[in-house]
């Protein structure tokens, strides 16, 4: 199935500004962020499977990503 994620874009901006100072009006770089944020949010696990003393981690699976919307806008008040 597929994923679509929603970025708040005032914090985020803030937040990279403040990370990376030095690129802080490089939109490139930050839309590769933003990408690559993204994309390491849809890793599924690991996760233990709940079957007593033999717990194995299940494998790493990615969502696939949809779409990445970008939400900037002021308060409605």
């Amino acid at each position: 199935m597929s994923t679509a994620v929603l970025v708040d874009g005032a914090y985020f901006i803030k937040r990279f500004r403040r990370i990376e100072p030095q690129n802080a009006h490089n939109a490139e770089r930050a839309a590769d962020l933003v990408h690559r944020w993204a994309m390491a949010h849809l890793i599924q696990g690991p996760r233990r499977q709940a079957s007593g003393q033999n717990e194995r981690p299940t494998l790493r699976r990615r969502k696939e990503l949809y779409r990445i919307f970008f939400y900037d806008c002021p308060p409605l008040e």
